[in-house]
């Protein structure tokens, strides 16, 4: 896994992806679905998400109801990554630190 990873849409299938959203001038999250190339759904247009953590616990639901599966543990994990990267900022440099040099970073 590096980091471009968490700049592209993350693939549930052939034709659905999601995407992970930062509104910089509300300061919330959001999730995107296409399928077929087409915008399927957005989590987050009436819910006030503020952390990545409030995003996660609902995406399953919000995939579920619109006839798809939930994430996978990996996929879960991948997609906070995408939330935290598209947010930018401290936490998004501490993400790149644990990714590309796990040496310098302490883990608890």
């Amino acid at each position: 896994m590096d980091l471009n990873d968490f700049t592209k849409p993350l693939q549930l299938n052939d034709t659905t992806r999601l995407q992970a959203i930062f509104d910089p001038a509300l300061r919330r999250f959001r999730a995107q679905l296409w399928k077929a190339d087409e915008p399927a759904g957005l989590l987050g247009l009436i819910e006030v998400f503020t952390h990545p953590d409030d995003v996660l616990d609902a995406v399953d639901e919000f995939l579920t109801a619109h006839g798809e599966s939930p994430l996978t543990k990996e996929q879960t994990g991948r997609f906070a990554g995408m939330l935290i990267t598209a947010k930018g900022g401290p936490d998004a440099e501490m993400l790149r630190l644990a990714i590309e040099e796990p040496d310098k970073f302490l883990f608890f």
